[in-house]
């Protein structure tokens, strides 16, 4: 027995794009495929050698097309090739497209995990994050002396400008993709042995007790497990060392600062529950802030309809700083 299943949408996107997109996806689970390739023959089973099939992906007009055809060598009869239709290709389908995953995969692909080329060109200059950028450096205070950490490094950007200093620094993030940005954006530093770029878990940090003076993160912290990163933090950065946390505060919730779906798979924090976090990881003092950060992003060069996005909406940012 023998079917041919055609997957189709109609999307705007090029085909070498879509297929840049698929060739990474199967990456991630662990297949491997050519992103040049356009016909490609599929084994479908290891234990059946001779059951092939042939992977054809093409445009037709406005619609992406994913066809494989001759597949279903390997089944039993026509009623597990349909369950198996129903179960892994519609019920999978159906799944990914109801409004909880939905949302889990857009926070993932925007936020949670970047992923995809739109992902890395963003964070590589997140314009809007600058601001947040101005307002952690402005409590740093970076020389020449200092060795940063950073948390959720992303694409390198805040890195980049910390860099300026003279610093040192390690970061880690958990998105692979970004940190080849972040590599990219920092060759430099990363050559001259002045920057430490890891791929991991903030909540078990590969680097030694008290080998950093100061710590940030930005735009990560709610999606974070708050009291194993700080925790963390604190056994990084040596006594009398700076930790800076740049958050939102819940009211905004919904606006640019946190828009939705982001929003709704984050954690926010009132002052005091910062201020308690950090006491409660071993620092010796916290207090929050809520920096105006109009004039950082009047510093950073931004166009003025997005500087007038941080204008009056200081209530909104929250700046831990403990030490």
């Amino acid at each position: 027995m023998a079917t041919t299943i055609t997957l189709t949408a109609e999307l705007d996107t090029s085909l070498d794009d879509f297929v840049a997109e698929l060739a990474a996806a199967l990456s991630r689970r662990g297949i491997a495929f050519d992103p040049h390739a356009r016909v490609v023959e599929w084994s479908e089973a290891d234990w059946r050698p001779d059951a092939k099939s042939e992977l054809a992906l093409r445009r037709e007009g406005d619609r992406i097309v994913v066809e494989l055809r001759g597949f279903g060598g390997s089944f039993w009869d026509e009623a597990d090739l349909a369950g198996w239709f129903a179960d892994e290709v519609a019920s999978s389908f159906l799944e990914a497209a109801s409004p909880s995953a939905l949302g889990d995969w857009l926070t993932d692909r925007a936020a949670r995990r970047p992923s995809g080329a739109a992902q890395r060109e963003g964070y590589r200059d997140p314009s809007h994050h600058r601001p947040s950028f101005g307002a952690v450096l402005g409590a740093l205070q970076l020389g020449p002396d200092d060795v940063l950490l950073e948390i959720g490094c992303g694409g390198g950007a805040f890195l980049e400008q910390a860099l300026r200093s003279g610093c040192s620094a390690k970061a880690i993030d958990h998105s692979s993709e970004l940190l080849r940005v972040a590599r990219e954006l920092n060759s430099a530093a990363v050559e001259e042995g002045r920057l430490e770029l890891v791929e991991g878990d903030a909540g078990e940090l590969p680097f030694a007790d008290d080998s950093c003076t100061c710590a940030a993160m930005m735009q990560v912290f709610f999606f974070l497990d708050a009291e194993r990163v700080l925790a963390e933090c604190r056994r990084v950065v040596r006594p009398g060392g700076t930790l800076a946390v740049f958050t939102v505060t819940e009211e905004a919730k919904g606006s640019p600062a946190a828009p939705e779906p982001m929003a709704s798979r984050g954690r926010f924090y009132t002052d005091a529950e910062l201020v308690a976090l950090a006491l409660a990881a071993g620092f010796a003092d916290a207090s929050v802030e809520h920096p105006d950060l109009e004039p950082y992003a009047r510093e950073a060069g931004l166009p003025e309809d997005v500087v007038e996005l941080f204008a009056g909406a200081d209530e909104l940012s929250q700046l831990l700083v403990a030490r």
